[in-house]
């Protein structure tokens, strides 16, 4: 059931081949919409952030602690400007990943799951494009993100109330990493429900609670399925990760032999194959995902129709 799952996953993919590049589409323009924002705001803050000659004079010395020292300083009085174009930058990127998230995951959503449908010759929700539900999906994905600064903030209170600031700092870091460990987890599943429930929009036609409802009800139903699934693909994307890693450390060894602008573009094809196979892996998870719940509504109305055909006889 597993495998078949996964070979479920790839199959659709190999099938439909528009999927991959319309996966491509909404996550590498939210990429560079967001790289175009970084950049946008990097040379905002050279022209808003003056150096002193004082700390220009700093952060040339061979002194780490001359440099530090000056880092801090220019750090510090940067802070609320900082704060402003960091808190500009998450709000127009959180509400280009709505857009982009809701059109473009919708759309893969309502193909797969369809597709999926037709196989197996079962009749689903009436086909419609419920951009409204997507939208408060992916904006709930975003509002999650919350969970991670209240792990942080909460360790952080925690640790100020339980070691004062500059007794013990070991006692402080292990206080905030629990408390950032125990959001994470809570984030991480959080996530996986919100990822999930737009499976249940496209065969259910459910709305936004509902499909959340829904789908963790399917987790808990077929959590081994599910977590196997995820651990096949997440093993798979390292493993890849890793030989992607290794070629790009023996790229940067041979510095000395090539020219700066041959390491710079091997560097880049290396970080764009990766990204490319990731993203291949990751459409192939949402789609044995959707293959498990498609098989599963299946099962229960093969079940209920044998069910009533017993008490008929």
């Amino acid at each position: 059931m597993i495998a078949d799952a996964n070979r479920e996953g790839f199959r659709v993919l190999r099938s439909e081949p528009a999927l991959f590049a319309m996966e491509l589409l909404w996550r590498w323009s939210f990429g560079l919409g967001l790289l175009a924002l970084c950049f946008f705001a990097y040379a905002h803050l050279r022209q808003a952030v003056l150096l002193s000659d004082a700390d220009q004079l700093a952060l040339s010395e061979q002194d780490p602690f001359a440099v530090a020292e000056a880092a801090k300083n220019i750090v510090a009085e940067a802070m609320p400007l900082l704060l402003r174009t960091f808190a500009q930058i998450f709000s127009v990127a959180s509400i280009l990943w709505i857009a982009s998230a809701a059109l473009g995951r919708g759309i893969i959503t309502r193909l797969i799951v369809r597709r999926f449908a037709a196989d197996y010759g079962l009749t689903i929700a009436p086909n419609a494009p419920r951009w409204t539900t997507f939208a408060i999906l992916m904006f709930a994905r975003v509002l999650m993100l919350l969970i991670l600064v209240i792990g942080y903030l909460g360790g952080a209170i925690i640790a100020n109330l339980v070691s004062p600031p500059g007794q013990n700092i070991l006692v402080s870091a292990l206080i905030v990493f629990a408390s950032l460990s125990v959001a994470a987890v809570a984030w991480s599943y959080v996530n996986w429900v919100l990822s999930l429930a737009p499976i249940f929009v496209v065969r259910d036609a459910l709305s936004p609670v509902n499909s959340v409802v829904e789908a963790i009800a399917f987790i808990r139903r077929n959590y081994s399925r599910l977590t196997a699934i995820s651990l096949w693909n997440g093993t798979a994307r390292g493993v890849i990760a890793t030989l992607i890693s290794i070629a790009g450390i023996s790229t940067a060894a041979l510095r000395f032999a090539l020219p700066p602008w041959a390491i710079s573009a091997l560097l880049a094809l290396e970080t764009l194959a990766y990204l490319v196979v990731s993203d291949v892996f990751l459409l192939a998870r949402l789609a044995a995902y959707s293959s498990v719940a498609i098989r599963e509504l299946t099962l229960s109305r093969e079940l209920s129709a044998n069910h009533s055909g017993t008490i008929a006889r």
